[in-house]
Protein backbone atom coordinates (compact mmCIF):
# COMPACT_ATOMS: atom_id res chain seq x y z
CA UNK A 1 0.00 0.00 0.00
CA UNK A 2 1.06 3.44 -0.68
CA UNK A 3 2.17 6.18 1.89
CA UNK A 4 -1.20 7.81 1.02
CA UNK A 5 -2.75 4.50 1.29
CA UNK A 6 -0.89 3.91 5.01
CA UNK A 7 -2.36 6.73 6.25
CA UNK A 8 -5.74 7.07 5.33
CA UNK A 9 -5.51 3.50 6.84
CA UNK A 10 -4.00 4.11 10.17
CA UNK A 11 -6.55 7.25 10.76
CA UNK A 12 -9.12 4.98 9.29
CA UNK A 13 -8.06 2.61 12.16
CA UNK A 14 -7.73 4.46 14.60
CA UNK A 15 -10.98 5.98 14.77
CA UNK A 16 -12.92 2.55 14.40
CA UNK A 17 -10.53 0.79 17.04
CA UNK A 18 -9.53 3.44 19.43
CA UNK A 19 -9.33 0.76 22.66
CA UNK A 20 -6.27 -0.42 20.38
CA UNK A 21 -4.62 2.72 20.82
CA UNK A 22 -1.87 2.44 23.63
CA UNK A 23 1.63 3.57 22.69
CA UNK A 24 3.71 5.56 24.96
CA UNK A 25 2.74 9.48 25.04
CA UNK A 26 5.79 10.43 23.72
CA UNK A 27 5.83 7.95 20.80
CA UNK A 28 1.74 8.66 19.89
CA UNK A 29 2.84 12.49 19.82
CA UNK A 30 5.59 12.20 17.15
CA UNK A 31 3.53 9.37 14.91
CA UNK A 32 0.25 12.00 15.45
CA UNK A 33 2.47 14.33 14.28
CA UNK A 34 3.81 12.51 11.04
CA UNK A 35 0.31 11.92 10.15
CA UNK A 36 -0.54 15.24 9.93
CA UNK A 37 2.25 16.28 8.51
CA UNK A 38 1.38 13.56 5.66
CA UNK A 39 -2.30 14.04 5.38
CA UNK A 40 -1.05 18.03 4.45
CA UNK A 41 0.82 17.42 1.94
CA UNK A 42 -1.93 14.84 0.84
CA UNK A 43 -4.30 17.83 0.70
CA UNK A 44 -2.01 20.06 -0.86
CA UNK A 45 -1.93 17.65 -3.75
CA UNK A 46 -5.31 17.41 -3.93
CA UNK A 47 -6.56 21.12 -3.77
CA UNK A 48 -3.72 21.87 -6.60
CA UNK A 49 -4.97 18.77 -8.64
CA UNK A 50 -8.84 20.47 -8.72
CA UNK A 51 -7.72 23.65 -9.30
CA UNK A 52 -5.36 23.23 -11.91
CA UNK A 53 -8.56 21.12 -13.76
CA UNK A 54 -10.87 23.44 -13.33
CA UNK A 55 -8.52 26.41 -14.95
CA UNK A 56 -7.71 24.05 -17.42
CA UNK A 57 -11.62 23.34 -18.17
CA UNK A 58 -12.45 27.34 -17.93
CA UNK A 59 -9.19 28.13 -20.45
CA UNK A 60 -10.51 25.86 -22.79
CA UNK A 61 -14.10 27.40 -22.38
CA UNK A 62 -13.29 30.90 -22.63
CA UNK A 63 -10.41 30.99 -25.25
CA UNK A 64 -11.44 31.01 -28.68
CA UNK A 65 -9.33 28.75 -30.60
CA UNK A 66 -9.45 28.79 -34.60
CA UNK A 67 -10.55 25.41 -36.17
CA UNK A 68 -9.13 25.26 -39.54
CA UNK A 69 -10.58 22.74 -42.27
CA UNK A 70 -10.18 22.64 -45.84
CA UNK A 71 -13.35 23.92 -47.26
CA UNK A 72 -14.33 24.10 -51.33
CA UNK A 73 -17.21 26.88 -52.09
CA UNK A 74 -19.31 27.52 -55.58
CA UNK A 75 -17.79 30.95 -56.69
CA UNK A 76 -18.76 32.99 -59.33
CA UNK A 77 -15.27 33.85 -60.74
CA UNK A 78 -12.26 35.20 -59.36
CA UNK A 79 -11.48 34.20 -56.09
CA UNK A 80 -10.15 30.82 -54.87
CA UNK A 81 -10.97 30.14 -51.11
CA UNK A 82 -9.41 26.48 -50.86
CA UNK A 83 -6.97 27.60 -48.58
CA UNK A 84 -7.23 27.04 -44.68
CA UNK A 85 -10.67 28.28 -43.52
CA UNK A 86 -12.47 29.54 -40.66
CA UNK A 87 -15.00 26.95 -39.12
CA UNK A 88 -16.08 29.32 -36.53
CA UNK A 89 -16.21 32.90 -36.51
CA UNK A 90 -13.86 35.07 -33.69
CA UNK A 91 -15.12 37.90 -32.28
CA UNK A 92 -13.38 40.63 -34.66
CA UNK A 93 -11.31 43.25 -32.60
CA UNK A 94 -12.44 46.35 -32.72
CA UNK A 95 -9.70 48.51 -31.46
CA UNK A 96 -7.83 51.10 -32.96
CA UNK A 97 -4.48 50.58 -34.56
CA UNK A 98 -0.98 51.52 -32.23
CA UNK A 99 -0.53 54.99 -33.81
CA UNK A 100 -4.00 56.02 -33.62
CA UNK A 101 -4.65 55.45 -29.98
CA UNK A 102 -2.89 58.44 -28.96
CA UNK A 103 -5.67 60.45 -30.41
CA UNK A 104 -8.81 60.34 -28.27
CA UNK A 105 -11.19 61.15 -31.16
CA UNK A 106 -10.19 57.69 -32.72
CA UNK A 107 -10.83 55.58 -29.09
CA UNK A 108 -14.23 56.07 -29.81
CA UNK A 109 -14.65 56.34 -33.51
CA UNK A 110 -17.77 54.44 -35.41
CA UNK A 111 -16.05 51.51 -37.61
CA UNK A 112 -19.34 49.52 -38.48
CA UNK A 113 -21.51 50.93 -41.07
CA UNK A 114 -24.25 50.29 -43.48
CA UNK A 115 -24.54 52.78 -46.17
CA UNK A 116 -27.76 52.42 -48.65
CA UNK A 117 -26.22 53.84 -51.71
CA UNK A 118 -29.78 55.12 -53.65
CA UNK A 119 -29.52 55.90 -57.05
CA UNK A 120 -28.14 59.82 -58.42
CA UNK A 121 -28.08 61.03 -54.83
CA UNK A 122 -24.53 62.20 -54.80
CA UNK A 123 -23.89 58.48 -53.24
CA UNK A 124 -20.70 58.35 -55.34
CA UNK A 125 -19.07 61.10 -54.00
CA UNK A 126 -20.24 58.91 -50.46
CA UNK A 127 -18.65 55.74 -51.42
CA UNK A 128 -15.36 57.75 -52.16
CA UNK A 129 -15.58 58.91 -48.05
CA UNK A 130 -16.36 55.06 -47.19
CA UNK A 131 -13.55 53.76 -49.20
CA UNK A 132 -10.72 56.14 -48.05
CA UNK A 133 -11.76 55.48 -44.51
CA UNK A 134 -12.08 52.02 -44.34
CA UNK A 135 -8.64 51.41 -46.49
CA UNK A 136 -6.40 53.86 -44.21
CA UNK A 137 -7.96 51.54 -41.29
CA UNK A 138 -7.92 47.82 -43.19
CA UNK A 139 -11.54 47.40 -42.74
CA UNK A 140 -13.30 44.91 -44.69
CA UNK A 141 -16.11 45.56 -46.69
CA UNK A 142 -19.24 43.38 -48.45
CA UNK A 143 -17.97 43.52 -51.74
CA UNK A 144 -19.25 41.54 -54.87
CA UNK A 145 -16.96 39.43 -56.55
CA UNK A 146 -17.81 41.04 -59.74
CA UNK A 147 -18.89 44.16 -60.93
CA UNK A 148 -20.24 47.31 -58.43
CA UNK A 149 -23.73 45.21 -57.30
CA UNK A 150 -24.73 43.33 -54.11
CA UNK A 151 -26.67 40.71 -54.77
CA UNK A 152 -26.11 38.88 -51.24
CA UNK A 153 -27.37 35.46 -52.47
CA UNK A 154 -28.23 33.14 -49.36
CA UNK A 155 -27.88 29.79 -51.15
CA UNK A 156 -25.93 27.74 -49.10
CA UNK A 157 -22.14 26.73 -50.17
CA UNK A 158 -23.01 29.49 -52.76
CA UNK A 159 -20.46 33.00 -52.71
CA UNK A 160 -21.80 36.24 -54.21
CA UNK A 161 -19.34 38.63 -52.48
CA UNK A 162 -16.33 38.65 -51.39
CA UNK A 163 -15.84 36.72 -47.78
CA UNK A 164 -13.57 38.50 -45.28
CA UNK A 165 -10.32 36.98 -44.26
CA UNK A 166 -10.27 34.02 -41.75
CA UNK A 167 -10.20 34.95 -38.03
CA UNK A 168 -12.31 38.42 -39.04
CA UNK A 169 -15.42 39.84 -40.08
CA UNK A 170 -16.86 42.74 -42.10
CA UNK A 171 -17.32 46.24 -40.99
CA UNK A 172 -18.61 48.12 -44.01
CA UNK A 173 -21.10 48.00 -46.53
CA UNK A 174 -21.97 50.72 -48.81
CA UNK A 175 -22.30 48.98 -52.58
CA UNK A 176 -25.24 49.34 -54.59
CA UNK A 177 -28.06 46.67 -53.47
CA UNK A 178 -31.19 46.20 -56.00
CA UNK A 179 -32.90 46.89 -52.46
CA UNK A 180 -32.32 47.57 -49.25
CA UNK A 181 -33.47 45.16 -46.62
CA UNK A 182 -32.39 45.27 -42.89
CA UNK A 183 -32.32 41.50 -42.72
CA UNK A 184 -29.70 40.86 -45.16
CA UNK A 185 -27.81 43.95 -44.19
CA UNK A 186 -27.56 42.39 -40.75
CA UNK A 187 -26.73 38.99 -41.84
CA UNK A 188 -23.31 40.66 -42.68
CA UNK A 189 -23.05 43.55 -40.37
CA UNK A 190 -22.26 43.19 -36.67
CA UNK A 191 -25.33 44.36 -34.28
CA UNK A 192 -23.57 47.47 -33.35
CA UNK A 193 -23.66 49.21 -36.96
CA UNK A 194 -24.71 52.24 -37.76
CA UNK A 195 -27.27 52.93 -40.66
CA UNK A 196 -27.40 55.95 -42.97
CA UNK A 197 -28.35 56.58 -46.41
CA UNK A 198 -29.30 59.87 -48.41
CA UNK A 199 -32.09 61.34 -50.51
CA UNK A 200 -31.98 64.02 -53.03
CA UNK A 201 -35.24 66.33 -54.78
CA UNK A 202 -37.15 63.93 -56.53
CA UNK A 203 -37.55 66.00 -59.80
CA UNK A 204 -34.28 66.64 -59.55
CA UNK A 205 -33.20 63.28 -59.03
CA UNK A 206 -35.88 61.96 -61.75
CA UNK A 207 -34.23 64.02 -64.55
CA UNK A 208 -30.66 63.09 -63.63
CA UNK A 209 -31.29 59.42 -63.68
CA UNK A 210 -32.98 60.13 -67.08
CA UNK A 211 -29.83 61.81 -68.54
CA UNK A 212 -27.36 59.82 -66.66
CA UNK A 213 -29.41 56.28 -67.97
CA UNK A 214 -30.23 57.09 -71.12
CA UNK A 215 -26.89 59.37 -72.43
CA UNK A 216 -24.14 57.98 -70.39
CA UNK A 217 -24.61 54.58 -69.86
CA UNK A 218 -27.16 54.36 -72.84
CA UNK A 219 -29.63 52.01 -71.26
CA UNK A 220 -31.97 50.79 -73.87
CA UNK A 221 -35.22 51.00 -72.22
CA UNK A 222 -34.36 54.84 -72.23
CA UNK A 223 -32.98 54.83 -75.45
CA UNK A 224 -36.77 54.26 -76.81
CA UNK A 225 -37.50 57.84 -75.72
CA UNK A 226 -36.83 60.03 -78.85
CA UNK A 227 -37.40 63.46 -80.20
CA UNK A 228 -35.60 67.05 -80.06
CA UNK A 229 -35.85 66.80 -76.59
CA UNK A 230 -36.09 63.64 -75.06
CA UNK A 231 -36.65 64.20 -71.86
CA UNK A 232 -39.99 66.57 -72.79
CA UNK A 233 -41.06 63.36 -74.49
CA UNK A 234 -41.05 61.42 -71.99
CA UNK A 235 -42.97 63.63 -69.81
CA UNK A 236 -45.37 63.91 -72.40
CA UNK A 237 -45.82 59.68 -72.10
CA UNK A 238 -44.89 59.37 -68.89
CA UNK A 239 -47.68 57.18 -68.23
CA UNK A 240 -47.76 54.62 -70.61
CA UNK A 241 -43.59 54.60 -70.51
CA UNK A 242 -43.60 53.72 -67.05
CA UNK A 243 -46.50 51.36 -67.00
CA UNK A 244 -44.48 49.64 -69.79
CA UNK A 245 -40.87 49.57 -68.01
CA UNK A 246 -42.52 48.45 -64.70
CA UNK A 247 -39.94 47.43 -62.08
CA UNK A 248 -36.68 47.94 -64.66
CA UNK A 249 -38.02 51.88 -64.32
CA UNK A 250 -34.95 53.68 -63.08
CA UNK A 251 -37.34 56.89 -62.82
CA UNK A 252 -40.77 55.88 -61.40
CA UNK A 253 -40.35 56.35 -57.01
CA UNK A 254 -36.78 54.60 -57.67
CA UNK A 255 -35.96 56.09 -54.20
CA UNK A 256 -38.60 54.47 -52.25
CA UNK A 257 -37.67 51.66 -54.45
CA UNK A 258 -34.20 51.83 -53.05
CA UNK A 259 -35.27 51.86 -49.35
CA UNK A 260 -36.88 48.56 -49.97
CA UNK A 261 -40.62 49.39 -50.33
CA UNK A 262 -42.58 46.81 -52.83
CA UNK A 263 -43.38 48.37 -55.87
CA UNK A 264 -47.34 46.45 -56.02
CA UNK A 265 -48.16 48.57 -53.34
CA UNK A 266 -46.87 52.11 -54.71
CA UNK A 267 -50.24 53.27 -54.99
CA UNK A 268 -50.86 52.73 -51.38
CA UNK A 269 -49.74 55.66 -49.81
CA UNK A 270 -51.17 54.95 -45.91
CA UNK A 271 -49.24 51.62 -46.10
CA UNK A 272 -45.79 53.90 -47.58
CA UNK A 273 -46.27 56.69 -44.61
CA UNK A 274 -46.42 53.45 -42.29
CA UNK A 275 -43.03 51.85 -44.28
CA UNK A 276 -41.79 55.62 -43.10
CA UNK A 277 -42.04 55.06 -39.01
CA UNK A 278 -39.66 51.56 -39.74
CA UNK A 279 -37.09 53.84 -41.76
CA UNK A 280 -37.19 55.87 -39.28
CA UNK A 281 -35.86 53.11 -36.13
CA UNK A 282 -33.54 51.29 -39.10
CA UNK A 283 -31.99 54.34 -39.95
CA UNK A 284 -29.60 56.55 -37.68
CA UNK A 285 -28.96 59.47 -40.31
CA UNK A 286 -30.72 60.37 -43.40
CA UNK A 287 -28.78 62.47 -45.52
CA UNK A 288 -30.30 64.82 -47.98
CA UNK A 289 -28.18 66.05 -51.37
CA UNK A 290 -29.29 69.52 -51.29
CA UNK A 291 -27.63 69.85 -47.65
CA UNK A 292 -24.56 67.62 -48.24
CA UNK A 293 -22.36 69.61 -46.18
CA UNK A 294 -24.89 70.27 -43.64
CA UNK A 295 -25.38 66.61 -43.57
CA UNK A 296 -21.75 65.55 -43.70
CA UNK A 297 -21.25 67.31 -40.29
CA UNK A 298 -24.08 65.63 -38.97
CA UNK A 299 -22.56 62.12 -40.03
CA UNK A 300 -18.81 63.38 -38.69
CA UNK A 301 -20.51 63.84 -35.07
CA UNK A 302 -22.56 60.55 -35.40
CA UNK A 303 -19.95 58.11 -36.29
CA UNK A 304 -17.06 60.38 -34.45
CA UNK A 305 -14.55 60.51 -37.42
CA UNK A 306 -11.86 63.34 -37.79
CA UNK A 307 -12.94 65.93 -40.21
CA UNK A 308 -10.42 64.77 -42.65
CA UNK A 309 -12.47 61.91 -42.47
CA UNK A 310 -15.37 63.53 -44.49
CA UNK A 311 -13.34 65.83 -46.15
CA UNK A 312 -14.44 65.06 -50.15
CA UNK A 313 -14.44 65.98 -54.18
CA UNK A 314 -17.57 65.88 -55.96
CA UNK A 315 -17.47 62.05 -57.55
CA UNK A 316 -19.32 60.94 -60.88
CA UNK A 317 -20.94 64.32 -61.47
CA UNK A 318 -22.86 64.86 -64.78
CA UNK A 319 -23.48 68.52 -66.10
CA UNK A 320 -26.85 69.06 -67.19
CA UNK A 321 -29.28 71.94 -67.15
CA UNK A 322 -31.16 72.44 -63.34
CA UNK A 323 -34.62 72.01 -64.41
CA UNK A 324 -37.93 73.02 -62.64
CA UNK A 325 -41.29 70.79 -62.79
CA UNK A 326 -43.69 72.64 -65.48
CA UNK A 327 -47.38 71.80 -66.84
CA UNK A 328 -46.36 68.30 -67.11
CA UNK A 329 -45.74 68.03 -63.17
CA UNK A 330 -49.68 66.34 -63.00
CA UNK A 331 -49.02 63.67 -65.35
CA UNK A 332 -45.74 62.81 -63.32
CA UNK A 333 -47.18 63.47 -59.72
CA UNK A 334 -47.58 59.48 -59.52
CA UNK A 335 -44.44 58.77 -60.48
CA UNK A 336 -42.90 60.93 -57.83
CA UNK A 337 -45.87 60.83 -55.16
CA UNK A 338 -44.05 58.31 -52.77
CA UNK A 339 -40.29 59.76 -53.25
CA UNK A 340 -41.61 63.32 -52.78
CA UNK A 341 -42.88 61.97 -49.09
CA UNK A 342 -40.01 60.17 -48.64
CA UNK A 343 -37.92 63.39 -49.19
CA UNK A 344 -40.07 65.90 -47.42
CA UNK A 345 -40.09 63.20 -44.26
CA UNK A 346 -35.68 63.08 -44.45
CA UNK A 347 -35.46 66.40 -44.54
CA UNK A 348 -37.75 67.14 -42.01
CA UNK A 349 -35.78 64.80 -39.86
CA UNK A 350 -32.57 66.33 -41.00
CA UNK A 351 -33.26 69.77 -39.64
CA UNK A 352 -34.95 68.39 -36.75
CA UNK A 353 -31.53 66.79 -36.13
CA UNK A 354 -29.02 69.62 -36.76
CA UNK A 355 -31.14 72.21 -34.42
CA UNK A 356 -30.75 68.86 -31.59
CA UNK A 357 -27.16 69.48 -32.07
CA UNK A 358 -27.17 73.06 -30.57
CA UNK A 359 -25.51 76.32 -32.20
CA UNK A 360 -22.00 75.28 -32.43
CA UNK A 361 -23.04 72.95 -35.40
CA UNK A 362 -23.21 75.95 -37.39
CA UNK A 363 -19.65 77.42 -36.10
CA UNK A 364 -18.61 73.99 -37.43
CA UNK A 365 -20.73 73.74 -40.69
CA UNK A 366 -18.84 77.43 -41.60
CA UNK A 367 -15.46 75.81 -40.73
CA UNK A 368 -15.88 72.57 -42.71
CA UNK A 369 -17.10 74.88 -45.74
CA UNK A 370 -14.00 76.69 -45.53
CA UNK A 371 -11.60 73.64 -45.38
CA UNK A 372 -13.24 71.43 -47.76
CA UNK A 373 -13.09 74.70 -50.32
CA UNK A 374 -9.19 74.91 -49.51
CA UNK A 375 -8.73 70.81 -50.39
CA UNK A 376 -10.93 71.62 -53.50
CA UNK A 377 -8.27 74.53 -54.68
CA UNK A 378 -5.49 72.26 -53.85
CA UNK A 379 -6.53 68.75 -55.66
CA UNK A 380 -7.59 71.21 -58.47
CA UNK A 381 -5.94 70.71 -61.80
CA UNK A 382 -5.06 74.51 -62.22
CA UNK A 383 -3.17 74.29 -58.72
CA UNK A 384 0.27 74.28 -59.99
CA UNK A 385 1.82 75.25 -56.64
CA UNK A 386 0.36 74.16 -53.75
CA UNK A 387 2.08 70.72 -52.52
CA UNK A 388 0.46 70.68 -49.21
CA UNK A 389 -2.56 72.02 -47.05
CA UNK A 390 -1.24 71.47 -43.32
CA UNK A 391 -3.95 72.03 -40.98
CA UNK A 392 -3.29 73.06 -37.07
CA UNK A 393 -5.48 70.72 -34.24
CA UNK A 394 -8.70 72.34 -33.13
CA UNK A 395 -11.78 70.57 -31.41
CA UNK A 396 -13.30 69.10 -34.70
CA UNK A 397 -9.68 67.31 -35.62
CA UNK A 398 -5.99 66.92 -34.77
CA UNK A 399 -3.02 67.62 -37.07
CA UNK A 400 -3.38 66.81 -40.55
CA UNK A 401 -2.51 67.47 -43.73
CA UNK A 402 -3.42 66.78 -47.24
CA UNK A 403 -0.91 66.21 -49.63
CA UNK A 404 -1.34 65.14 -53.98
CA UNK A 405 -1.20 62.11 -52.92
CA UNK A 406 -4.49 62.29 -50.72
CA UNK A 407 -6.22 64.27 -53.63
CA UNK A 408 -5.45 61.52 -55.95
CA UNK A 409 -7.24 59.12 -53.58
CA UNK A 410 -10.28 61.58 -53.09
CA UNK A 411 -10.63 62.05 -57.26
CA UNK A 412 -9.88 58.57 -57.67
CA UNK A 413 -13.66 56.96 -59.55
CA UNK A 414 -15.92 54.81 -57.81
CA UNK A 415 -15.08 51.79 -59.99
CA UNK A 416 -11.44 52.00 -59.78
CA UNK A 417 -11.49 52.69 -56.40
CA UNK A 418 -13.91 49.23 -55.65
CA UNK A 419 -11.72 47.43 -57.88
CA UNK A 420 -8.96 48.60 -55.79
CA UNK A 421 -10.05 47.55 -52.40
CA UNK A 422 -11.84 43.92 -53.97
CA UNK A 423 -7.91 43.34 -54.61
CA UNK A 424 -6.59 44.15 -51.06
CA UNK A 425 -9.25 41.85 -49.52
CA UNK A 426 -8.58 39.63 -51.67
CA UNK A 427 -5.14 39.75 -51.00
CA UNK A 428 -5.87 39.12 -47.57
CA UNK A 429 -7.71 36.15 -48.14
CA UNK A 430 -5.15 34.50 -50.22
CA UNK A 431 -2.27 35.15 -47.29
CA UNK A 432 -4.93 34.09 -44.38
CA UNK A 433 -7.47 32.06 -45.76
CA UNK A 434 -11.65 32.62 -45.64
CA UNK A 435 -14.25 32.91 -43.24
CA UNK A 436 -16.99 31.32 -44.93
CA UNK A 437 -19.27 31.25 -41.65
CA UNK A 438 -21.38 33.57 -43.68
CA UNK A 439 -22.45 31.37 -46.69
CA UNK A 440 -22.72 28.41 -44.49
Amino acid sequence: MTRKGDALAVITHRVVNPSNYSMPYARRKSTVLRLFLQLSVVAVILVFSISYSNFREAFTRNTKVPMFVNSQCICDKGIDITHRVSASQVERENTASADLQKHRRYSSEVRHIAFLKVHKCASSTMLNIFYRFGYKRGLNFVLPIQGNYLHMTHQKGLISVVPPPAMSGYDILCNHVTKFSKEQFSRYLPPDSKYIAIVREPFQRMYSAFHYYRNVLHSPILRQVTGLDPFKTYLNNITSLETMWGDHSYTNNKMARDFGFPTQDYKNITKFKMYLETLDKQFHLVMVSEMFLESLVLLRRLLKWSMEDVIFLQINVHEHKHLTTNASSVNIEPFLALDRILYDHCLTRLKEQIISEGPDFHKELQYFKDVNSRVTDLCSTKNTTKKLLPLKANEWHDDFTITLQDCAMLRKPVISFLNFVRDIQTERIQTFGANISYFQ
